[in-house]
């Protein structure tokens, strides 16, 4: 089951969720575990830390629910709470330097509803020279890539869950399109793809 809601339908879960239904619990596990356990796994490359902190995520929500604020972005609220446990508890067992693990190791996997940045009709080729090319990025250019353009979070969600400026993700996204620009017209050029398919990719870019 994937994340098809609306606002309004993410608002109306939500609040069903903090006024005690343990019906909207379950569809909030169902609907969002899988998602941020991808997550989290991008973040960390240790099953068992995420499985660990999402369980405990879990479980705070449902304790916590009467406490929590509303949200009409169920997405962005739990991925900032899941980025946040998984770096406390990473600084707090100090296995590793959590700057330089964060996404360090992580790929571009397209779910197939995950349309919003590689579009149905770039033909399988073509998908897999963008994604190589977005897998060669640095890891935070890839992580705020991730959040807005595959998980349709704004840039100031994205700057939120990342606990950085909107300045900051402004200029990382800039930087990244650039790269992917040049990048990826070689890499399609080099092989006699169409380029103008490329601005499908990214419904804002002007086609290159």
């Amino acid at each position: 089951m994937t994340d098809q809601l609306t606002p309004a339908q993410h608002i109306r879960l939500w609040n069903d969720f903090r006024q005690g239904s343990q019906d909207a619990f379950s569809q909030l596990y169902e609907l969002f575990s899988a998602d941020l356990y991808r997550y989290g796994y991008n973040l960390v490359r240790n099953r068992q830390l995420v499985e660990d902190c999402l369980h405990e995520l879990f479980l705070h929500l449902h304790d916590s629910r009467a406490k929590l604020g509303p949200t009409d972005n169920i997405r962005f609220y739990l991925y900032r709470s899941l980025r946040r446990r998984l770096l406390d508890t990473v600084a707090r067992l100090n296995k590793l330097d959590s700057e330089d693990y964060i996404f360090d190791k992580a790929e571009f996997l397209v779910q197939p509803y995950e349309r919003s940045l590689i579009e149905e009709q770039l033909v399988d080729q073509q998908k897999a020279l963008l994604i190589g090319e977005l897998n060669k990025l640095p890891k935070r250019q890839k992580e705020i890539l991730y959040l807005v353009y595959m998980k349709g979070l704004t840039y100031a969600q994205a700057a939120e869950v990342m606990d950085i400026t909107l300045k900051s993700v402004y200029n990382t996204i800039n930087v990244a399109l650039t790269t992917l620009r040049v990048h990826v017209r070689t890499a399609f050029e080099q092989r006699g793809a169409l380029l103008s398919l490329l601005g499908a990719v990214f419904g804002y870019l002007t086609k290159i």
